[in-house]
């Protein structure tokens, strides 16, 4: 597994807003920056499959990854020669929630497809948690902000 990129920003928020936001496929036009359409082709359950077209034109299959309510939300989206994860995660606070977004390549062209996703990712995931935040609070989040993560490293993690 090879990070691309990770975001966290709090929220004052609670968890269930971005959730509904992550699995109502539909609305992610609204606030992922480079997400056409998305669609399943059966009920969210983990497993169930569909398309994703990017603001490029490209279509892809994707499946649901990951899905605990009102928690976790992932999809992984099929690539040629990997497969690239986003993960969604909104965690209650005193305040609201924290929320993480992360991405990850794993597959036989995970390490070429890194030079050429690293960046891009990033930048999607920071622009997606921001307009994000902005639908759900109805306010832009300060990236700067000392709460904010945006360096694309997760501080847990090390590459296997």
């Amino acid at each position: 597994m090879i990070d691309v990129g990770y975001v966290i920003v709090s929220s004052s928020a609670p968890p269930e807003a971005f959730f509904e936001r992550w699995t109502a496929h539909d609305t992610h036009p609204e606030w992922a920056s480079n997400v056409e359409r998305f669609h399943l082709d059966e009920p969210i359950a983990i497993g169930a499959s569909g398309e994703v077209k990017s603001t490029n034109g490209e279509s892809r299959p994707v499946r649901v990854t990951a899905l605990e309510e009102p928690y976790v939300y992932a999809q992984t989206t099929e690539l040629d020669g990997a497969e690239l994860t986003v993960h969604h995660e909104a965690r209650p606070t005193a305040d609201g929630s924290r929320v993480e977004l992360r991405a990850w390549l794993e597959g036989p062209r995970a390490a070429e497809l890194e030079r050429q996703f690293r960046a891009n990712v990033q930048r999607a995931l920071e622009s997606d948690i921001k307009a994000l935040v902005e639908l759900v609070e109805g306010r832009r989040p300060d990236l700067a902000d000392d709460s904010a993560t945006t360096d694309g490293a997760h501080p847990e993690l090390t590459e296997d």
